[in-house]
């Protein structure tokens, strides 16, 4: 089907309270009142999206300010008109003006803004291969079309959409760069950074509505800005929101605040751990698919894409939280390979204290958690403390993270009621508590802390479980040092592995057991029986091994 994408379909979108974050008139108050450099592609195009709802006669009139118009009760855009110079690439067509408020310094300027477009260009369609903007039918080929004139102080740069025939859910767009980024309000990078970043960022955007013209808006903002970092390594303009996106422990990964722009750290963990760049796209085609101008598929559109990767939106979701509060670049499933950058901007998640009294049951209850919040406490203890944690009704996910003292090594457990065991040397200790999909709306819990007990060690589930095809995971958490004997066995009771340390120190073992049995030959698929026997105590557990296929 053909579709006029004009803002008759766009305001259907508007008409659904779950694809609306903020009005119309905070859109307006942001375009207009902006005391420090934004990105305007949101706020624009939700005044597109959404019409003049809200907005004054006066205010109306301002829109022409920013290339949009008012007629027959609709938003249009409208490209400059006195732009009288044009410059062509293979990919992009410039227009500009060497006379006036819009006039660039001199053509080198163009010169340098084309190379660095062709250089995006060639970053998302060659290297990434993501499919290139539609274009326009009316226009006589297919170059995109880039304004560079005068913008409003602290605008970045611009991608509109346009009304034009082509197929939904994809739109046509075009961008409008500045004449210059030389203002001190750009000046904690040089203008080639700055042209670089916003380069990168905007045509991600107009790559974007060729997908999804209806996309939120998170989706949208937080993976341009991960694109940024992609292609752009050494300018580090992302690290403006990490600030704003940790300190903020009440807002949900897809709120759409200025805290979405933060929320590419969630894409940054995808793509270092779910398949990198590739993953990104999949999340977009799969948002193409399941496109609608009336609800939200953000989240599914992501989930679908992970689960053809092996995971699924809550596993990452809940894995970069974990990410988040350790924040190195040696810790595994749980690193980012810029930790020390985030940690100096600012990337640690706020955490409530809880001070620990044995003897002394005490708790802490949070009314207001949303779907996928997150909550951190940092626990104080001396003695071991037990956690228990009783929702209101609704999932969610408990987790405690234990950094081992002076070693990259960092316990994990999970469940409604975890036992901490301070006797284990350690650094730090934290609880993350998320609030996960079940259908509901209230998240709200109460979390209570007793006296725990002496663990000695434990044994974490195996994992995968069943494998899969992969390896299996068995995890050894050491709390007091001691020699501790690992054996595996079939439902026969035969021993196919064994493995016998000594620990001198708090740690955390990781056996990978590849179905390789003492012999050096593969077992067969089947139930297996893990034990492990320490000074005190033996535990075991069982697992499924499936070999590959």
């Amino acid at each position: 089907m053909i579709w006029i994408l004009s803002i008759i379909t766009m305001s259907i979108l508007g008409a659904s309270d779950s694809n609306i974050s903020f009005s119309t008139k905070e859109s307006y108050e942001i375009l207009f009142g902006a005391n420090g450099p934004i990105h305007a592609t949101t706020h624009i195009t939700n005044i597109i999206r959404n019409g003049s709802e809200n907005l004054t006669e006066n205010e109306i009139d301002n829109l022409s300010q920013i290339g949009l118009s008012y007629e027959n009760g609709e938003i249009n855009t409208f490209t400059p008109n006195d732009l009288d110079q044009v410059f062509e690439t293979e990919h992009f067509r410039f227009y500009f003006t060497y006379e006036g408020t819009d006039a660039v310094s001199d053509e080198s300027y163009i010169y340098k803004m084309a190379e660095v477009f062709e250089n995006v260009y060639s970053f998302y369609m060659d290297t990434l291969n993501f499919s290139a903007p539609v274009f326009d039918p009316a226009l006589d080929d297919n170059r995109y079309e880039i304004y560079v004139e005068n913008l409003p102080s602290y605008y970045f740069g611009i991608t509109y959409t346009k009304n034009a025939e082509v197929i939904s859910p994809a739109c046509v767009s075009y961008i409008k760069m500045r004449n210059n980024y030389g203002g001190s309000q750009f000046s904690e990078h040089t203008e080639m950074e700055n042209i670089q970043v916003t380069a990168v960022h905007e045509f991600f955007h107009a790559i974007q509505f060729s997908y999804n013209c209806y996309e939120r808006f998170w989706f949208m903002e937080a993976s341009a800005v991960w694109s940024e970092d992609e292609l752009y390594n050494d300018v580090n303009d992302h690290y403006r929101y990490i600030p704003s996106w940790f300190s903020s422990i009440n807002k949900s990964i897809n709120n759409e605040s200025s805290h979405m722009y933060g929320s590419f750290i969630f894409f940054q963990y995808i793509d270092e751990h779910l398949g990198g760049p590739n993953t990104i796209k999949l999340c977009w085609e799969k948002s193409n698919e399941m496109a609608s101008p009336v609800q939200d598929n953000s989240i599914t559109s992501i989930n679908a894409a992970l689960n053809d990767m092996g995971s699924s939106f809550e596993e990452a979701y809940l894995r970069m939280r974990i990410a988040n509060r350790i924040m190195s670049p040696n810790a595994g499933i749980y690193s980012y390979e810029e930790a020390d950058g985030y940690r100096s901007a600012g990337g640690y998640p706020v955490e409530k204290d809880i001070f620990f009294q044995p003897g002394i049951n005490q708790s802490d209850s949070y009314q207001d958690l949303d779907l996928y919040e997150s909550i951190y406490y940092s626990i104080h203890a001396t003695e071991p403390v037990e956690v228990e944690l009783t929702p209101y009704g609704e999932n969610l996910s408990l987790i405690s993270i234990i950094k081992l003292k002076d070693q990259d090594q960092w316990s994990i457990k999970s469940g409604n009621k975890i036992n901490i065991d301070t006797e284990m040397e350690t650094d730090w200790v934290s609880l993350l508590i998320s609030a996960l999909e079940n259908g509901g709306s209230d998240w709200g819990f109460t979390i209570e802390f007793v006296d725990g007990y002496s663990e000695d060690f434990s044994m974490y589930r195996p994992y995968p479980n069943p494998s899969y095809g992969k390896p299996v995971s068995i995890n050894i958490e050491i709390i007091r040092g001691q020699k501790i004997s690992t054996t595996i066995y079939n439902v026969l009771g035969q021993t196919v592995w064994s493995s016998t340390k000594v620990y001198s120190n708090s740690e955390v073992n990781n056996f990978v057991w590849d179905g390789i049995n003492n012999r050096g030959e593969k077992v067969s698929s089947g139930l297996y029986i893990v034990k492990a026997v320490g000074k005190k105590k033996t535990l075991t557990d069982k697992f499924i091994f499936l070999k590959d296929q």
